[in-house]
């Protein structure tokens, strides 16, 4: 019982619980959209893994996309602050 609680709790801390059915888009992610970006870092900075963030591998390429290049033009750090 105590395992399956603990497995209830992980998923309530997921970015995106409710993916709005089949259709669900998801975010629009761009370089430019700091707030966004900074809710899929850790606060050493490192990218959260999928299992966490409650992305799919598509929508986790292209964060992973958008933070390098955001990155790389001094929008957001490289490591945390």
């Amino acid at each position: 019982m105590a395992q399956e609680t603990a497995a209830r709790t992980f998923h309530t801390a997921r970015r995106f619980p409710d993916r709005g059915g089949a259709g669900w888009k998801g975010p629009v992610v761009d370089y430019k959209e700091t707030e966004l970006l900074r809710k899929f870092l850790t606060t050493s900075g490192k990218v959260m893994s999928r299992r966490r963030a409650g992305t799919n591998t598509q929508e986790q390429k292209a964060l992973k996309l958008a933070i390098k290049r955001a990155r790389f033009m001094a929008v957001i750090p490289y490591v945390g602050s």
